[in-house]
């Protein structure tokens, strides 16, 4: 997908069946219904690699997480529906959680929790908790990479946005990068902050130079 397909779904599909399979009543089909999904073909970023770079992430700061199951529940599941022509893609999402976890081991609490994480990666506003924090975070530590893979990025979502014309595209494009920039701090976590707030902002002015020319 876009050259993009660096992620191993065995190595992936290990992960699930050791964290989340035994939660499940119906593991297997519950875990080839998301691999589907997110192999859709319109992908190009929203892909089983970006929840591969997300749980790669929360390894990396698992020590900041107060519960680690919700985050990485949230992190399988937050892009499972997505539709680049929609705006619910999260809420889809979020639904497709519940549905497929409604007889899971979790508890109610749980459930919810996991639901409220997913719905926060639409970045409505700022975090309400360290968690939540840390979710938001990950889900946008692209923003900071290095420079080649930022542009790469850039590629990405401009393919799962093909059918938008040109013009259109860069000025919704700007817009969203704007909103970015335009935050008193894009990363809420004083770890993840230190690391990518600076790279963050400087890929973000590159890209908005480059859709201007």
């Amino acid at each position: 997908m876009g050259g993009r397909r660096v992620t191993s779904v065995s190595a992936l599909q290990k992960r699930w069946n050791r964290v989340v399979a035994p939660l499940l009543p119906n593991q297997q089909a519950t875990w080839q219904q998301l691999a589907s999904l997110y192999s859709e073909p319109h992908r190009h970023y929203h892909t089983l690699d970006h929840v591969a770079a997300c749980l790669n992430w929360q390894d990396q700061y698992r020590h900041l997480a107060e519960d680690p199951l919700c985050i990485e529940l949230a992190l399988w599941a937050h892009d499972v529906i997505y539709d680049p022509r929609a705006s619910d893609n999260e809420a889809r999402s979020a639904d497709w959680f519940a549905q497929h976890f409604a007889d899971s081991d979790l508890t109610d609490q749980q459930r919810a929790r996991v639901h409220e994480l997913i719905l926060a990666t639409i970045h409505p506003h700022p975090p309400t908790d360290p968690d939540m924090a840390l979710l938001q975070d990950i889900d946008l530590s692209i923003l900071g990479a290095d420079v080649e893979l930022y542009d790469r990025y850039e590629g990405w979502i401009r393919q799962e946005y093909e059918f938008v014309p040109e013009e259109a595209f860069r000025k919704g494009r700007s817009a969203v990068l704007r909103s970015f920039l335009d935050q008193g701090v894009i990363y809420h976590t004083a770890e993840l902050r230190e690391k990518l707030e600076l790279p963050a902002r400087e890929n973000l002015c590159r890209a908005l130079k480059n859709l201007r020319d």
